[in-house]
């Protein structure tokens, strides 16, 4: 067997095992742009190789049969290289860019293959759950915006352990100035930030990516420390506000409960149903303001039990919104009497 018809061989294996709805012969021949006769050599060829074939239902009404592959024996032939990774982060964030689409198709076929072990349903739930945790950049809602291309530059930098160089706006100054960091990772909230460390300082800090401009990867490799790890740092934080942590607990209400229940506040949350219906959740991190912030969406559904500091300063908060709510009507007002 000639070398090329072997890689389509194992093309159309994983794409049969990648698929959920199964392939048709003539999907077959329209992946390989093959004759009808040559797909089912091709199949067969398969179903000998790695195992039974296994046909789909399918609800659509379809009378053709739909063919899917389920076996381990191959996992060893799929291989899913960092930059298939690295193409999937980027095009999940860019649906709106000609062709990622397409490729994100093709990564998930490849994926769904790999997972096998699975059931197409738990694949679907794990994959969700993820999707949710990582924060896409597609998902609805505000979000800052920075250079196009900078999250790719960043994953490289860091993939590849060289420090990156880049223009950084001083927001309280206005003032740019250019800083050489070794880039550890990067943590998603309403604004996306680069954790690193420059050559001057010993402990990481956050660089917002919207202020950052000009930036390109030097020839300077680093070794990263050993001792650093991204997820305990931010679990530090809220967000992405680094402060030193405290016990928080707050009650939602019954009607909140649900809501409350499926929401994910932290990742060292812990959740008690209480006898009265409400929900109590506990979790330790720093960022007084970014909880705030969040615990103004909740409206009066939601009650700070501790820390103290917290309650106040959410009073603080919202007493200032709306004074400042109150002043812009009480001059809307007097402008329409005018």
């Amino acid at each position: 067997m000639r070398y090329e018809r072997l890689s389509e061989l194992l093309r159309l294996a994983i794409h049969l095992q990648g698929t959920r709805s199964g392939l048709t012969i003539a999907d077959i021949q329209d992946e390989l742009s093959v004759s009808r006769r040559t797909a089912e050599r091709m199949r067969d060829a398969v179903e000998t190789a790695f195992g039974p074939l296994d046909t789909v239902d399918t609800d659509s009404g379809d009378r053709r049969i739909h063919w899917r592959l389920q076996s381990r024996a191959l996992l060893p032939f799929i291989h899913i290289s960092p930059e298939d990774l690295a193409d999937l982060e980027v095009a999940a964030g860019s649906l709106d860019r000609a062709g990622l689409a397409e490729r994100i198709g093709r990564l998930v076929v490849k994926l769904r293959a790999a997972s096998c072990r699975h059931s197409p349903e738990e694949f679907d739930s794990t994959m969700e759950a993820l999707m949710e945790a990582e924060g896409l950049a597609m998902r609805a809602g505000p979000r800052e915006s920075f250079e196009e291309g900078m999250l790719s530059l960043v994953r490289d930098a860091i993939t590849t352990r060289r420090k990156i160089e880049f223009k950084y706006l001083f927001r309280g100054t206005g003032r740019r100035n250019r800083q050489r960091v070794r880039p550890y990772g990067v943590l998603y909230g309403n604004r996306v930030f680069l954790v690193g460390r420059t050559d001057r300082g010993t402990e990481p800090r956050l660089w917002r990516l919207g202020n950052i401009s000009e930036a390109r990867i030097t020839d300077e490799t680093f070794d990263r420390d050993p001792a650093f790890s991204l997820w305990r740092y931010a679990e530090r934080s809220f967000g992405t506000f680094q402060e030193e942590p405290f016990n928080v607990v707050l009650r939602f209400d019954v009607d909140a409960t649900p809501d409350a229940k499926a929401f994910r506040f932290h990742p060292s949350q812990t959740v008690t149903a209480n006898s009265d219906g409400s929900l109590t959740v506990r979790f330790r991190a720093g960022g007084v303001e970014e909880i705030c912030w969040h615990l103004v969406t909740w409206g009066e559904s939601v009650t700070v039990l501790e820390p103290t500091r917290l309650r106040q300063r959410l009073v603080e908060l919202c007493a200032s919104l709306a004074a400042h709510h109150r002043h812009q009507s009480s001059l809307s007002v007097r402008t329409r009497r005018e």
